[in-house]
């Protein structure tokens, strides 16, 4: 690729054999894409460079190698890579296959939209995104000239959607859409759109590609595409390390303190951490304190109901209080009506009281009146 005098080499594009096999060549493709971005800020990936580096590569190579990780650039650009990619299919009969390292945004998915059909794999952490051509403006401008400007906009659109179709069996105004939404596709979406043929795992990945100028870092995309692909490529957070098990003199101290030692063997054999030891103990002092209210309660109920030699039975087999309550009603209820004495009326008093029958008056007049009869 052609330096600049004063420019320190661009490690992040260059075309190289594989030295273990000349028949294929690796291109890497990590940097802004464009020929005026690189005239005017010293950057970036142009294809007048990626033309040259195309014509040096022997006839030996059969396969070219796509390397991506780029947030895109120049829509003139891209297309020019791309169809120079194109080319070396078509002409020198070259297999071009792809990998989408980390991110191939903008216009860098109009160059992985050449790479050749059931090749272009992405790995399963990285991402694609879709939008619409943008422009900048400074100056002044008539309102014709505004409006021109926006149909040359939309003349961009219908070859970047060109482009896309070359891969992808979306219509037209599907992928329009998927442009208009400025749409950021995950490994999944992008294959199930067509614009990836396979999701990998363990493809090398940046999580977003930088512009540099000197020994200042700039992120020089737009906020609103920058904020959207940084979201999306957060680093997952590190899988919390898994507790370990409680010591077992710490076992043994916590069940002996809480008074439910019988605990300790089991908690220390299955390994319970420190969190599922209190749980432990704190679980059987719940069920400890709700068995000793139910005895409170069943005990008081046998009182109240003049059983109270039923309460141990009650408390052993394991009765809930209401259903003791029940049982002791019915009992209660049964013995009551053996002691009713229904010859007295509610309202006899003592009246009633004089005229009760005496059985041993009675018994006694009966046998002497029996020996009377026998004289």
């Amino acid at each position: 690729m052609a330096q600049k005098a004063n420019d320190a080499p661009r490690e992040w594009y260059r075309i190289a054999n594989q030295a273990e096999d000349p028949s294929v060549v690796e291109i890497e493709i990590y940097d802004f894409i464009g020929d005026w971005i690189d005239d005017y800020w010293g950057f970036g990936i142009t294809a007048k460079a990626f033309l040259e580096q195309l014509k040096n590569l022997p006839d030996s190579v059969k396969t070219i190698k796509l390397r991506v990780n780029s947030p895109g650039g120049d829509f003139y650009s891209a297309t020019a890579i791309a169809n120079l990619l194109r080319d070396q299919q078509a002409t020198k009969g070259r297999i071009v296959e792809g990998e989408i390292d980390a991110m191939a945004a903008s216009a860098a998915t109009i160059i992985t939209s050449a790479v050749s059909k059931g090749k272009l794999r992405i790995a399963d952490t990285a991402l694609m995104f879709v939008h619409n051509p943008l422009t900048i403006l400074i100056g002044f401008y008539y309102a014709s000239s505004l409006r021109k400007l926006a149909d040359d906009l939309d003349k961009v659109s219908t070859s970047i959607i060109t482009a896309y179709q070359w891969r992808s069996a979306l219509e037209d105004t599907e992928i329009r859409a998927l442009m208009d939404a400025e749409t950021l596709m995950d490994a999944d979406e992008a294959v199930a759109k067509g614009f990836a043929d396979e999701k990998v795992a363990g493809l090398p990945a940046m999580n977003v590609a930088y512009d540099r100028r000197g020994d200042k870092t700039v992120k020089a995309m737009p906020e609103a595409i920058r904020s959207k692909i940084e979201a999306r490529m957060q680093k997952p957070a590190p899988a919390p390390e898994a507790p370990k098990p409680a010591e077992p003199t710490a076992v043994l101290a916590a069940c002996r303190e809480a008074g439910c030692l019988e605990l300790a063997e089991g908690l220390i054999a299955a390994g319970a951490t420190v969190d599922q030891v209190t749980a432990s103990i704190r679980q059987e002092q719940a069920a400890r304190a709700a068995r000793a209210e139910r005895e409170k309660q069943i005990r008081a109920l046998c009182t109240m109901a003049k059983q109270p030699e039923l309460a141990d039975s009650y408390v052993a087999g394991g009765m809930p209080a209401e259903a003791v309550k029940a049982q002791l009603t019915i009992i209660t209820a049964k013995l009551d009506k053996v002691e009713i004495d229904a010859s007295l009326l509610p309202d006899a008093g003592g009246a009633a009281a004089k005229t009760r029958l005496n059985p041993s008056a009675i018994y006694a007049e009966r046998n002497a009146r029996s020996g009377q009869r026998g004289a």
